[in-house]
């Protein structure tokens, strides 16, 4: 018996029709993407490849305000990352992760920007090897380290993300990233998958 079923589709039929009811994505509903380049430094063992062999990947990135309330308003700020062909089956593999807390439990909480000075992909992911790790970011400027952390140790730098040139206006808006896909040796938990991919689903079938 599937206890978490019920959660799972309530959360994501609500999801679903605020998307349908707002005319675009109930959260991260404006944002701004650009190409950018992340250089791995190699030498982890997380388990996998991304995370722990040095090499260079171009990207596309997306910054976007959780809410969409303007500037200085605290809103919650994530940070999407898109690996093209990294991805199961040869697609692209997308990383997200929001400001939150720093520290273990904390990080699992999505908190208002500035308060929230570490991103994190708030659910773990498991890798290859059966790891649990929480996946995150944290600005420096002009560029972003990205961390990587057992659910319960400190954070440790895998590589680094640097920003490009902006994408066209429209060309951002149109970006969906696929969270839920993943990679062969790096998956969001179980229940992250069941939730977003039914959300999706619904919110295409509501919208008009």
């Amino acid at each position: 018996m599937d206890l978490l079923a019920l959660p799972r589709a309530v959360t994501a039929s609500a999801l679903a029709l605020g998307t349908a009811v707002r005319g675009a994505r109930v959260f991260h509903p404006r944002g701004q993407a650009s190409a950018g380049t992340v250089l791995t430094d190699g030498g982890g063992s997380w388990g996998a490849r991304l995370l722990d062999e040095a090499d260079r990947h171009d990207v596309v990135v997306r910054v976007s305000r959780a809410v969409g309330l303007p500037a200085p308003l605290p809103d919650v700020v994530g940070l999407a990352v898109r690996f093209g062909g990294l991805g199961k089956d040869g697609g692209p593999l997308d990383l997200l992760v929001n400001t939150a807390g720093g520290p273990p439990g904390l990080r699992h909480l999505f908190l208002p920007a500035p308060i929230g000075r570490t991103f994190s992909s708030v659910l773990p992911h498991r890798t290859g090897t059966g790891r649990t790790v929480m996946l995150g970011a944290r600005s420096d400027g002009d560029g972003w380290e990205l961390l990587a952390a057992p659910l319960a140790g400190g954070w440790t730098r895998w590589g680094r993300l640097t920003l490009g040139a902006a994408l066209p206006d429209a060309e951002s808006e149109e970006l969906r990233f696929l969270p839920t896909l993943g990679a062969d040796d790096l998956q969001p938990v179980a229940l992250f998958r069941a939730v977003r991919d039914l959300s999706y689903r619904e919110s295409q079938a509501l919208r008009p």
